[in-house]
């Protein structure tokens, strides 16, 4: 139960973040977004990530690289489109 928690936790807070994605790929509008903010979860995703798997904590593991996706991918709309 205590998995399916997490999971479900997760796949919202990935979620989350699809619609910013899909804004900043279809306007190509990002003056506003911070490339810094972006590495740096990009970073903390990533030892999220470690962490999670060193703990065998898969829906941490998963959630993170949902995040560290998203935010890559925001990243690269940044770069591209500033």
């Amino acid at each position: 139960m205590i998995a399916w928690l997490g999971t479900i936790a997760g796949v919202i807070t990935v979620g989350s973040f699809l619609p910013q994605v899909v804004r900043a790929w279809r306007t190509k509008r990002t003056g506003d977004l911070s490339l810094g903010t972006f590495a740096l979860l990009v970073f903390a995703g990533t030892m999220w990530m470690v962490y999670g798997a060193l703990m065998r904590d898969w829906p941490v593991v998963a959630t993170n690289a949902g995040m560290v996706a998203m935010n890559l991918a925001l990243a690269v709309a940044k770069v591209r489109y500033s």
